[in-house]
């Protein structure tokens, strides 16, 4: 992964992260100074659980409720984490997928829609799955 591709803010949003490209993830974040999270949703069995995960690795406030529609507000939220932005590594989504499809096509949508929302400000919000997903492209090379 190139260095400057996470500080291009316009290139922003919901990408698959390949197994190849994961390696230096940390430096590239903290030379573009966004704020690295990582969430791992690998013993996720279902909806709640998943939302649950999210909220405690992205230390989200005390009135998280754990459902999609907060989930929501938090990630689009500009003070939340109010750095140049946000690099949101989620793993572990294939166990979610197995148990409720329903449930992860839905997060799916959401996670897209929030990082579409955030990456429009000047607050970018990079989430990059270790998973891939349909309709959910590869992270670019710059």
């Amino acid at each position: 992964m190139k260095t400057g591709l996470l500080k291009d803010a316009a290139g922003a949003g919901l990408f698959h992260l390949p197994r190849s490209r994961r390696v230096d993830l940390l430096h590239l974040a903290a030379a573009a100074q966004l704020k690295l999270l990582l969430a791992d949703l690998g013993d996720c069995k279902g909806r709640h659980e998943a939302l649950y995960q999210l909220g405690k690795a992205c230390q989200f406030p005390v009135w998280y409720g754990a459902n999609l529609d907060a989930l929501h507000d938090c990630l689009t939220d500009p003070e939340w984490q109010p750095r140049k932005g946000v690099v949101l590594q989620i793993s572990g989504l294939d166990s979610l997928r197995a148990a409720d499809p329903e449930a992860f096509s839905t997060l799916i949508d959401v996670l897209q829609s929030a990082a579409s929302i955030r990456s429009a400000g000047k607050t970018p919000l990079w989430i990059l799955l270790t998973s891939p997903a349909p309709g959910i492209r590869d992270l670019p090379e710059a």
